[in-house]
């Protein structure tokens, strides 16, 4: 290794002679320099950090009597690094590693070296291209290497990495191609016990799965259609509006990917989990679930949700009495009070529109649940006339919910209450009905002709 820090004493020497400082008393020219000085002084220290811990594992051959980290006391190099600086083992680790990974990537461990580099742009670049180096043409590699260098010069080390991950992509198909293998090997998801009301999710998906997701959720997180009928409701107080879906871009995600799941489980292609369709189980007390206070518990969990999750999955997917005996004997076993059926959702889908009837909200159709306008607690009818759709978020909070529905003649008609704030009712979606309601004249009954 040849001699490390001939351009540091300049950085260094700037460095000291702005030193002590009060950077509040700096005026704005004057602060930016000391941050350039300061990251050209970290620059020369990181390439002589990487020079001695370098040196320091040439002279820690395991195999050597006369091993330098032996001598100190210590099995590895990093070992010694980590008693040597008092950093921590990680830290020591990751040194030694990226001392390994340059000499695979000399034009990289030379501008890392003279402090042209910073030790994370080197990371950047050889984290990319020490994958495709037993593989890519010797020349190639040589020039992209330089190419890399001249990047990391004027950008940040998370543009290099990206760019160095397509570098290395393009010297290695083959890189590539395993790295897919590897992927689909690996890849799960994983939905934990539920503690405190929240359950953990963890997973690991191959590009091509993510990229699925990811442009699903992109798409209703951030929507760039509209619907076709904009809700413009009269307001009392001018031309103010309702306000917009605040929940926060994780929120939505977390509530689309329940959606999609819940979708797929009414599908007929979905597979019979014990003769039914996939179904999530509930139970609570009758008592509980007419009050819409008390508990209720979902299948293979101790801890209780609100008794309000059992009334919205009854009202979506219906329900069914069991009574039990304080022994827990079953006494009675009613019969199945189904939900809306396919035809029916169907034929709501097409008179209200193709999405949740809550104005803003672009959750399709089919991703939606039927919620009855009048509980069906309280005797409302599992009819298309009593039916509409709302996203799984939505119907979860109608009952608390600033929106109110109701239908009439047959059209569902939504007004806003909330803060002081009270909306005109409205017909609301963007089917067939709600373009006759609009197009009609002003004044003119359910049903009259829309105005040419």
């Amino acid at each position: 290794m040849s001699e490390v820090g001939s351009a540091a004493c300049g950085a260094l020497s700037r460095l000291s002679a702005a030193l002590p400082v009060d950077p509040a008393t700096l005026s704005d020219g004057q602060l930016v320099r000391l941050a350039e000085d300061l990251a050209a002084a970290h620059r020369h220290l990181g390439a002589l950090d990487l020079a001695v811990a370098g040196e320091v594992e040439r002279r820690s051959d395991p195999e050597s009597p006369s091993s330098l980290a032996k001598r100190l006391g210590f099995k590895t190099a990093a070992a010694a690094l980590q008693n040597l600086t008092k950093s921590s083992g990680k830290e020591a680790q990751k040194l030694v590693t990226q001392v390994t990974d340059l000499k695979q990537l000399p034009a990289v461990e030379a501008a890392v070296l003279d402090g042209r580099i910073g030790r994370d742009a080197a990371a950047a670049i050889s984290g990319e291209l020490k994958r495709a180096a037993a593989t890519a043409d010797t020349a190639e590699l040589t020039t992209a290497q330089t190419e890399l260098v001249e990047l990391a010069v004027a950008a940040d080390a998370d543009e290099v990495k990206a760019r160095a991950a397509e570098t290395a992509a393009r010297l290695s198909v083959h890189m590539v191609e395993d790295a897919a293998k590897k992927a689909m090997k690996e890849r799960y998801f994983w939905v934990g016990p539920t503690v405190d009301g929240v359950a953990k999710v963890s997973g690991l998906l191959p590009a091509g799965h993510a990229a699925v997701v990811r442009g699903l959720f992109d798409a209703f997180v951030n929507p760039k259609g509209k619907k076709t009928v904009a809700f413009q409701p009269a307001n009392h107080g001018g031309s103010e509006r309702a306000p917009s879906d605040e929940r926060t871009a994780g929120q939505k995600r977390a509530d689309l990917l329940r959606d999609v799941c819940a979708s797929q489980a009414r599908s007929a292609e979905s597979p019979d989990m014990g003769g039914d369709h996939p179904t999530v189980w509930l139970s609570t007390t009758v008592a509980e679930l007419h009050s819409g206070t008390g508990l209720a518990f979902y299948a293979g969990t101790a801890e209780p949700v609100p008794v309000a999750e059992a009334a919205q999955a009854a009202c979506t997917g219906g329900s069914q009495t069991v009574v039990f005996a304080p022994d827990g004997d079953v006494l009675r076993l009613g019969r199945d009070v189904r939900g809306f059926t396919k035809r029916q959702r169907r034929a709501i889908a097409l008179r209200d529109g193709g999405t949740c009837l809550i104005p803003g909200c672009t959750v399709p159709a089919q991703l939606c649940e039927v919620h009855h306008v009048v509980p069906y607690k309280d005797g409302g009818p599992t009819d298309v006339c009593n039916g509409v759709l709302l996203c799984w978020y939505h119907h979860h909070d109608i009952d608390s919910d600033p929106w109110h529905i109701r239908m009439r003649n047959g059209t569902p008609e939504v007004r806003y209450a909330a803060a002081g704030k009270a909306l005109d009712w409205q017909p609301t979606g963007d089917g067939a009905a709600t373009r006759i309601r609009a197009g009609a004249p002003s004044g003119a009954p359910p049903g009259a002709p829309p105005n040419d």
